[in-house]
């Protein structure tokens, strides 16, 4: 992702020129099809060959425009170009975009939006699958919904989080002493001190730089992250753990929701439907070939065994107690996605 850098606090004045910018940047792509029906922006913040990217494309698009009979126009910004995280989902919240894809930007403000960055509480992809589409997606839908200005409308893959490093990383003993590039978060944090490793906090621009020049020696993402940000180059090793299997979210702003009509909103929420199942099919499909174009491009892939993954939860339990102490629902909500079959 190549986001706007450095936006994360914005005066009044600025908030006015950025909205005003939006505002411009809409109109212009209305130019010309002035026949098209409510233009609807919709701010993205991963690029555009990710498969919710396509999804909002292929699916989501055109199954809204036809099923309203063209009473939207969809317009799609991806890439994070009208801003990072944290501000597209404020600008939604606010009303100057009125839907966005997001990561959980807003875990610090609500705090079950973490949940998605707990380590090893899914069995694999099609099990997180199942628990965002289904009982959790609602049950972390619901809270949000009942503290924000906002509509959850679907939840699509983010990736399986594997670890990648310029040093030998084959095996659980070579995380130590490791410099490992990781997000400001306390999850992501205390997961890599637990094994070892010395946590280095970076934005995502600065990634590639660094694992170049040696201030981190590796990092942990979705391997199609590591593959479309070109980390790839500057890696040798993957350890492919899938860890954490996050998610991105689809949210409408009620200050736009509240004006559709209700038949409408059952066309916007069945197009939803429809692009988060095609992200996942396509996240899927790409698995095995994100892994092969690693292998291909000169990196050592090692998967995590059976054995290896329960060691790696008895070596991260540091992270469940922190969990723990901060969240009195968290051990439950574990349990309840254990028991999603």
């Amino acid at each position: 992702m190549r986001r706007l850098a450095g936006v994360v606090k914005l005066g009044m004045g600025l908030v006015a020129a950025v909205s005003a910018a939006v505002a411009v940047t809409g109109c212009s792509a209305q130019d010309g099809e002035m026949g098209k029906g409510k233009l609807v922006k919709v701010s993205i913040c991963v690029s555009s060959q990710t498969p919710t990217t396509r999804a909002m494309r292929e699916v989501f698009k055109p199954r809204l425009e036809e099923l309203t009979d063209g009473r939207y126009n969809i317009e799609i910004y991806d890439s994070g170009v009208l801003g990072g995280e944290k501000v597209t989902y404020d600008y939604t919240r606010s009303g100057i975009i009125e839907m966005c894809v997001v990561g959980t930007p807003m875990w610090s403000e609500n705090p079950k939006m973490s949940i998605s960055d707990f380590p090893f509480v899914f069995r694999d992809v099609n099990h997180a699958r199942k628990a965002y589409q289904g009982e959790l997606g609602e049950y972390i839908s619901e809270d949000i919904e009942s503290r924000e200005p906002l509509e959850l409308l679907a939840w699509c893959p983010n990736g399986a989080r594997a670890f990648s490093s310029n040093k030998k990383l084959e095996s659980l003993e070579d995380f130590k002493g490791q410099k490992l590039r990781m997000p400001n978060n306390p999850i992501h944090v205390k997961l890599a001190e637990s094994l070892g490793a010395n946590v280095v906090i970076m934005d995502m621009g600065e990634v590639f730089t660094a694992l170049e020049q040696g201030v981190a020696d590796g990092q942990d993402n979705p391997l199609s992250t590591v593959r479309t940000e070109g980390w790839y180059e500057v890696q040798d090793y993957v350890y492919n753990t899938n860890h954490i299997v996050a998610s991105l979210e689809l949210f409408a702003g009620d200050k736009f929701w509240d004006e559709v009509p209700d038949e409408d909103k059952e066309a916007f929420r069945q197009a939803a439907s429809e692009a988060s199942d095609y992200a996942w099919d396509l996240y899927i499909e790409q698995l095995e070939s994100d892994k092969q174009f690693m292998i291909d491009n000169g990196l050592t892939v090692t998967e995590l065994t059976e054995e290896d993954r329960e060691r790696m939860i008895e070596m991260i339990q540091p992270v469940y107690d922190y969990l723990d102490s901060q969240y009195d629902w968290a051990a439950d909500v574990r349990k309840m996605i254990d028991e999603i079959e």
